[in-house]
C-alpha cells in the first residue's frame, strides 16, 4: 500500500533532514517529496525524502504482470484458444473482429492480428500501462491493426462515433484471480454480452469450473484459531469458546500450495466440482450462487479447511483445458505450472467438523459476484451453513494475522518461550518480577502460569491490548498480569507497583516490523526501561544475527525478470517501465515467505551483521561486510535469502529462517511463520547476466543506524 503523502512541500522548518537553505531549494529543484511513514523498526512516524511521483511509480511497480507473462502454459493456451477462434468464424463466413478486455501489454490483441484478425478492440484502464501498450503495439508492427482505448470495458461505447464502430464476436480476456472472480470477471462478462458483444461470438475463455477438497490437519488449524497451550501437566493456557467458534477473517488464506507438505495434512476426500461459470453468454452469469454437494469421508478425522482450486476450459469444445490444481489432483501432471498470480487458496469452516470413515458429508459452496465462502455439515443436520460471507465475531481474526496466528500456535516458539521463562524464573530462587514486551504476545499468560509472582505487559496497540485482555480474564490471571497502555518510555514505578523487573523479554514480533530483523524494535523499549530494572536483570533476547547465503529461486525470480520476447513478441518496453519504477519506488530487499518458493542453496550461511543488546545501548551505528563464496556447479545463483536469529540464552533461539542447517545443492527447508528478505540479483550488479557462476562470490555490506533505526544492505558481485 502506498505511503501518504504530504500535502506541503519540502520546507525549512524540517530540519532533521535538511540542513541548509540551500539543500532545501535543491531539494524543491528536483522535486522531492517528504512522505510520511511508519518506521518499521522504530515504530515512530517518520518524514522520508522520496520522489515527486513515488506514488505513480510504485503503483506501476505493483501492476507488474511479470510473473503471468512467464506462464507459458497461460500464453500458449491462450494463443492456440484464440487461433481456434477465429478458425471458426472464418470458417463461418465471417470477418472477425476481436475484443481484448484489460489489455495489460496489449499480448492477446498481438497474437489476435498476427493469426488474422480483421480488427481488434483492446482496451485497459491504467493509464501508465495503456500507454506502455500503445508503445508495443507500434513496436511489433500493429498499430493499424489494433486499436487501444483508455477506458474501462465498462464505459467503452459502441456505434457511430463510439469507441468501437460495431459489437465484436470474439472476446478474449484475462480478468481472474485466486479466487477466480474476484477482480470483477462476473460484471465484466455480463456487460460484455450486453453492450459489446454479438450474439452468436465466440469467448477465450468460455467456461470456469472451481474444485474444491475438504481435509484433516492441525497444522493447517493453525493458521485459523488460537490452540491452547500446555505449560505444565496441570496447567493449559486456554481461550475464549468465542474464538474457536468464530467463522474467521473474510479474506481467501492464498497458498503455494503445492508447497504444503503432503504429511503435514488429510484428504477427507476426492476433490469435487462445486461451482461451473459459463462464459459464453448463453445463459446468465449468477451474482449469487449456492450449491451443495455430499462427498464420503475415507478418514477417521476432522475437516479442518477446504482446499480449492479452478481451471479454465479455453476453446468452445474443452480440448483445450488450464488447471491450477495443486500437483497430487493435476489432471496433467506434465503441465503443472508454477504461477504466482493464480494460486490456491485454504478457506476455514466455522466449526471444525468430526468425521467417521464412510460417513457423508456435504460440502456448501457460496459465492457473490467477488468472493467465495464454505462450510461443511453433516447429511443429517440442517443447513446452518451462513448465508453471508464469514465475519469475525470475536475480533482476534481482525487482530491476528494468519501468519501471526500461526507463529502463536508454532510449538517450536512455544516449547521455547516455556524453557526460557522457566529457567529465568528458578535463577531467581525467589519472588520475580516479568515484563513482556510485544504485540499481541501469549508471554505474559506462559509466565503467569511458569513462577513469575508478577507480570506486567506494555501493550499500547489497542486491538492486541483487547485480545490479550480477554485471554487472561478467561484463564483468570487478572491478579498476576497487568497491562500497560503506554508507551516503554512513559512507564513510571507506579505502573509497576513500585517494583524492579527482574526479566525483561518480548517475542520477536511488532506489527510495524516487515523484514526479519525489524523486530530490535524491542531493544528500543527495552532500553527505556532501563531504570525499572533490578540489578542483574535479564533482557532477552539479549542479541540478535542477520544470517544470509545466496540461492537458487526455481520460480520466485520470475516476479522481477525481465520477460523480453513473450511469445516472439518485443516486450522490453513494459520491462523498462517496471524496472524503472522498481527502481524507484521498492526497497532493495522484500519480504516474502520462502516456505512457498522454493530455493536451492547455492552457498553456505554466513553471519552479516551480529548486535548484541549491551552494544546497541552503547553504539549508534553497527556495521559489517560479509563475502558468501558461490557454489553453483550444478544450478545458478540469482538472489540471496536473509533472515534473523534472536538469543534467548542457554542455547535458545527463536529462527525467521532456516529450520535446519542449509546443506550446498540442496532445497532449504523454511520456517512456515515468519517472511525472509529476499534479494533478486540485478544486471547492475552482475554486469553482464542474471546470474552467478561459481567462480564468483556476492560481497554484503550491512549497516545499522540507532538514531533512524534504518538498515542498509549494498551487494556487490566479485569475480
Amino acid at each position: 500500500m502506498a505511503a501518504p503523502t504530504c500535502s506541503a512541500r519540502v520546507y525549512s522548518g524540517i530540519s532533521t533532514f535538511v540542513k541548509s537553505v540551500d539543500q532545501v531549494l535543491n531539494i524543491s529543484k528536483e522535486m522531492s517529496t517528504f512522505v510520511s511513514t511508519v518506521n518499521p523498526v522504530t515504530g515512530k512516524t517518520d518524514w522520508v525524502l522520496q520522489d515527486d511521483k513515488y506514488d505513480y511509480h510504485q503503483e506501476i511497480a505493483r501492476s507488474a504482470y511479470a510473473d503471468m507473462l512467464h506462464d507459458t502454459e497461460r500464453n500458449q493456451k491462450y494463443y492456440k484458444a484464440l487461433e481456434l477462434a477465429i478458425k471458426i468464424k472464418r470458417g463461418q463466413g465471417h470477418k472477425v473482429h476481436v475484443l481484448d478486455i484489460g489489455t495489460g501489454t496489449g499480448l492477446l490483441s498481438m497474437m489476435a492480428a498476427r493469426v488474422g484478425a480483421d480488427s481488434i478492440t483492446a482496451c485497459e484502464a491504467f493509464t501508465p500501462m495503456a500507454e506502455c501498450a500503445r508503445g508495443i503495439i507500434k513496436d511489433n508492427g500493429y498499430e493499424n491493426k489494433i486499436r487501444l482505448i483508455p477506458k474501462r470495458s465498462t464505459d467503452v461505447t459502441v456505434g457511430e462515433g463510439g469507441d468501437m464502430p460495431h459489437r465484436a464476436n470474439i472476446l478474449v480476456t484475462e480478468v481472474f484471480d485466486t479466487e477466480l472472480i474476484g477482480e470483477g470477471a462476473i460484471g465484466t462478462y455480463t456487460h460484455a454480452h450486453t453492450h459489446l458483444l454479438e450474439e452468436d461470438c465466440i469467448v477465450v475463455p468460455s467456461l470456469a469450473f472451481m474444485y474444491v477438497q475438504p481435509i484433516s490437519s492441525d497444522f493447517i488449524r493453525r493458521w485459523k484459531e488460537v490452540l491452547p497451550i500446555k505449560v505444565s501437566d496441570d496447567k493449559v493456557i486456554t481461550f475464549p469458546k468465542e474464538i474457536s467458534e468464530c467463522a474467521g477473517a473474510p479474506s481467501l488464506h492464498d497458498l503455494q500450495m503445492d508447497q504444503l507438505p503432503q504429511d503435514k495434512f488429510d484428504i477427507i476426500c476426492d476433490p469435487v466440482q462445486v461451482f461451473s461459470f459459463d462464459f459464453t453468454g448463453k445463459s446468465p452469469l449468477p451474482k449469487d450462487e449456492k450449491s451443495v454437494v455430499s462427498v464420503m469421508s475415507r478418514i477417521n478425522g476432522q475437516v479442518d479447511g477446504i482446499f480449492m482450486w479452478w481451471e479454465l476450459r479455453m476453446d468452445t469444445v474443452g480440448d483445450i483445458m488450464l488447471s491450477c490444481a495443486p500437483g497430487w489432483a493435476h489432471p496433467n501432471i506434465q503441465e503443472l505450472q508454477w504461477r504466482d498470480h493464480w494460486m490456491q487458496a485454504v478457506y476455514y469452516p466455522s466449526i471444525p467438523l468430526k468425521v467417521s470413515k464412510g460417513e457423508e458429508v456435504q460440502v456448501i459452496s457460496n459465492h457473490d459476484e467477488y468472493s467465495l465462502w464454505f462450510d461443511v455439515q453433516k447429511s443429517s443436520d440442517e443447513d446452518q451453513a451462513p448465508s453471508s460471507g464469514p465475519a469475525c465475531t470475536c475480533g482476534i481474526h481482525l487482530t491476528y494475522s494468519r501468519s501471526r496466528l500461526g507463529m502463536l500456535n508454532d510449538p517450536v516458539r512455544r516449547n521455547t518461550y516455556k524453557s526460557v521463562l522457566s529457567k529465568n524464573v528458578q535463577r531467581r530462587r525467589g519472588k520475580s518480577k516479568c515484563l513482556v514486551y510485544s504485540n499481541g504476545s501469549l508471554l505474559p499468560l506462559t509466565a503467569a502460569y511458569t513462577g513469575y509472582d508478577k507480570v506486567y505487559m506494555i501493550e499500547p496497540h489497542p486491538m492486541c491490548r483487547n485480545a490479550v485482555k480477554s485471554f487472561v480474564k478467561e484463564n483468570k490471571l487478572e491478579d498476576l498480569v497487568t497491562l500497560i497502555n503506554k508507551d516503554a518510555d512513559q512507564i513510571s514505578q507506579t505502573d509497576l507497583n513500585e517494583n524492579k523487573l527482574d526479566l525483561v523479554i518480548g517475542e520477536p514480533f511488532f506489527e510495524s516490523s516487515v523484514l526479519p530483523w525489524h523486530h530490535i524494535a524491542f531493544w528500543y523499549g527495552a532500553e527505556q526501561l532501563t531504570n525499572h530494572m533490578a540489578d542483574q536483570a535479564s533482557v532477552l533476547p539479549c542479541s540478535v544475527t542477520i544470517k544470509a547465503l545466496a540461492v537458487e529461486f526455481i520460480d520466485l525470480w520470475k516476479i522481477r525478470a525481465p520477460v523480453g520476447l513473450c511469445e516472439g513478441f518485443d516486450i522490453s518496453r513494459f520491462d523498462r517501465l517496471i524496472e524503472n519504477s522498481s527502481d524507484i519506488a521498492d526497497a532493495i530487499i522484500e519480504p516474502q515467505p520462502l516456505w512457498e518458493y522454493p530455493c536451492i542453496a547455492r552457498s553456505r550461511p554466513a553471519s552479516v551483521l551480529d548486535m548484541t543488546y549491551t552494544q546497541f545501548c552503547s553504539q549508534q551505528q553497527v556495521q559489517k561486510d560479509t563475502k558468501l563464496e558461490i557454489n553453483s556447479l550444478e544450478g545458478k545463483c540469482n538472489g540471496v535469502a536473509l533472515w534473523a536469529e534472536y538469543d534467548f540464552g542457554d542455547e535458545h533461539f527463536i529462527t525467521t529462517g532456516p529450520t535446519t542447517l542449509p546443506r550446498l545443492g540442496e532445497k532449504i527447508e523454511w520456517d512456515f511463520y515468519s517472511k525472509q528478505g529476499v534479494y533478486l540479483l540485478k544486471k547492475d550488479i552482475l554486469c553482464c547476466d542474471s546470474t552467478l557462476d561459481a567462480a564468483a562470490s556476492l560481497k554484503i555490506y550491512v549497516s545499522f543506524l540507532k538514531e533512524t533505526g534504518d538498515f542498509n544492505f549494498k551487494f556487490d558481485c566479485m569475480r
